[in-house]
């Protein structure tokens, strides 16, 4: 990685601890040399200026997710500094950063790749939406009580009907997060599958698998047993869009990789065990 000297800093303005951790992390990239550009997370509009040679998010995980979505074009390096509740997706924590701030400035900070998926809305055959790229995962799910079918298939085969309230598609970054809570498995972040966690399926025979990502993903909406219900697919949890019945949500790997910046020491293993609690008793 090279010497930094250009960065975009975003942020989430509607929570107080990350306010207060970006303009601390703020005042010292600036004391060590660093152009600093703000973006709001919350804003509606994000236009990134020209030159910038890496990204800090401090927030969250939907920081980080909001960061990835706009840099992955440039294929900028991104840090996150956890200032929300669990940060999986975070390189460090505030005071961490704080205190090796000049090494990363120096560009002593090791660059790890994550998968993104790129996924894209087919009606009656022809694109609607997309490609949209999403870090963690996509979520086909029913604004109604009420559950419904995709029809699934992988790499031009039928894979199965899912009945039930919806389908989390996952990267393996996206498997601690809402494919966890559907009782998915935890898969390194550098392996390149997709993960299927149903949501509440209507059969005890369906739990979570894990497909290469080598292939395409295509699912096909029908209604519910009493005709269309209206139904949307969540990216990250940040971006929505609405389906219509006989529409076929395509999943692919993404041609550009997340590239996360973390400290020479860090270990995906640790992170597990401090977020998670790992071995306690």
């Amino acid at each position: 990685m090279k010497r930094i000297r250009n960065l975009v800093l975003f942020f989430n303005s509607k929570r107080r601890r990350a306010l207060t951790y970006a303009a601390a992390i703020e005042r010292r990239l600036r004391a060590g040399g660093a152009k600093v550009q703000r973006v709001c997370v919350n804003d509606a509009a994000c236009s990134l200026a020209k030159g910038v040679d890496a990204a800090v998010a401090v927030g969250g995980d939907g920081t980080v997710l909001y960061a990835a979505r706009h840099v992955i074009a440039r294929g900028l390096p991104v840090l996150g500094i956890n200032a929300g509740g669990l940060g999986f997706l975070s390189g460090a924590e505030q005071k961490e950063f704080l205190a090796a701030a000049g090494g990363f400035l120096r560009g002593e900070f090791r660059t790890v790749e994550r998968s993104l998926l790129s996924v894209s809305v087919l009606r009656r055959g022809r694109a609607v939406s997309g490609p949209l790229p999403a870090l963690n995962d996509c979520v086909i799910r029913s604004s109604e009580a009420r559950a419904f079918t995709l029809r699934a298939s992988f790499g031009g085969k039928f894979l199965s009907e899912y009945f039930g309230d919806g389908l989390i598609v996952s990267t393996p970054s996206g498997s601690t997060a809402y494919s966890l809570a559907a009782s998915g498995p935890i898969v390194m972040p550098d392996l390149e599958v997709f993960l299927l966690s149903p949501i509440c399926p209507h059969t005890l025979t369906h739990r979570p698998i894990v497909l290469s990502a080598a292939a395409d993903l295509r699912l096909e909406v029908h209604g519910g047993r009493y005709g269309p219900q209206r139904l949307t697919l969540s990216l990250d949890g940040q971006e929505n869009l609405t389906l219509e019945h006989g529409d076929t949500v395509l999943v692919r790997r993404h041609p550009r990789p997340f590239r996360m910046l973390v400290p020479r020491g860090f270990s995906y293993f640790d992170i597990l065990r401090r977020k998670l609690s790992w071995g306690e008793r």
